[in-house]
């Protein structure tokens, strides 16, 4: 287990903060290819190149990504250049939920988010964010210029952002929610939220999640110095999760349909819910069911890689855990000063 990660600081128009990406973590990105490699020819059985021509050429990916976040694509084309690697390896590294439910692996499942009040009023959020164990070590935090500010995003090599926030106090958690219609010709979940921490504002935010066409099916808990919103997304559209005005926590099923919950995902909610309740909500995750290390049998996507706390007010800086919090430790990562 990582004590911690690197942190990439990335600068210049799209494609020079993709080659820095690619340049910094190039052994990392090479080792991610060949873990996604032999994890997607054991699930599928089928030969890697196969993989990747039959989800390519079977999506349209690429014209949702040039509609709606074309510095996005060029980015990514610019980590495949920096690591020395083939653009459609690179490309399929960055379509993380999109993998699961085109090979109809729906027992996968990830990540508790949560958001709170805290007595003098402040909002916070955070979350543990579950992949699978292979991928430790593989932890990159990305820390970049946005219009009128920056943002710090914690991601895996070679991948543009899994959660994050930017210097207005705009932060973006999801979890996945595989029982949610996808679409093929969707704009894939990070680059959703990537996307999302460009924007200034919460207002700003949602509008740009409700503009676009969700490829998988998310929660997203977004929040700002203002508060917060849970919102379910898929191919159908955006709906907004009602939540109570003190805290909120999702895991991964709808809200609208418990019934719908994986054991795991039933007990982390309630187990998250109960810690809100009590005051706890930040020091839960690093506790029993919420922190994840790959031990749990019936859990497939089982591991804490990152566990994100951060104070949604402006210029404040996120603590970030490379691993499961009960053993890893947080670190304070400061924003950049100036905008890029």
């Amino acid at each position: 287990m990582r004590e911690d990660c690197p942190i990439i600081d990335l600068s210049g128009d799209a494609k020079a903060r993709g080659r820095a990406h690619g340049e910094a973590a190039r052994g990392l990105i090479a080792r991610h290819i060949d873990g996604w490699r032999l994890a997607s020819e054991k699930q599928t059985g089928l030969p890697y190149r196969e993989i990747v021509a039959r989800m390519l050429g079977g999506t349209h990916f690429g014209e949702a990504a040039r509609q709606w976040v074309p510095h996005l694509w060029t980015e990514i084309e610019g980590i495949a250049e920096g690591a020395g690697q083939a653009f459609e390896d690179v490309l399929v590294l960055n379509l993380t939920d999109e993998q699961w439910w085109f090979f109809t692996e729906k027992k996968a499942e990830a990540c508790t988010s949560f958001a709170y009040r805290d007595e003098a009023g402040a909002v916070w959020s955070g979350q543990n964010l579950d992949i699978a164990g292979w991928m430790d070590g593989l932890q990159v935090v990305l820390r970049y210029g946005i219009d009128g500010g920056s943002a710090i995003a914690a991601t895996l090599a070679g991948t543009i952002g899994m959660t994050g926030i930017n210097s207005h106090g705009i932060s973006i958690c999801c979890n996945t929610l595989l029982q949610l219609p996808p679409s093929a010709g969707g704009l894939p979940a990070l680059m959703a939220i990537r996307g999302f921490l460009d924007q200034p504002s919460l207002t700003a935010g949602e509008t740009f999640l409700r503009r676009i066409e969700h490829a998988s099916g998310l929660h997203y808990l977004i929040a700002g110095p203002e508060g917060w919103l849970g919102v379910e997304c898929d191919a159908i559209g955006l709906r907004r999760i009602a939540g109570g005005p003190d805290w909120y926590c999702h895991t991964n099923h709808p809200r609208r349909a418990p019934e719908l919950a994986s054991r795991s995902s039933a007990e982390r909610l309630a187990a998250m819910e109960g810690a809100l309740a009590r005051g706890e909500g930040s020091a839960a995750l690093a506790t029993r069911p919420i922190c994840r290390d790959g031990t749990a049998p019936a859990d497939p996507i089982g591991f804490t890689v990152f566990s994100a706390i951060w104070r949604n007010a402006p210029g404040s800086a996120p603590r970030i855990a490379p691993g499961p919090p009960d053993q890893a430790r947080y670190r304070d990562i400061p924003l950049l000063a100036i905008s890029d």
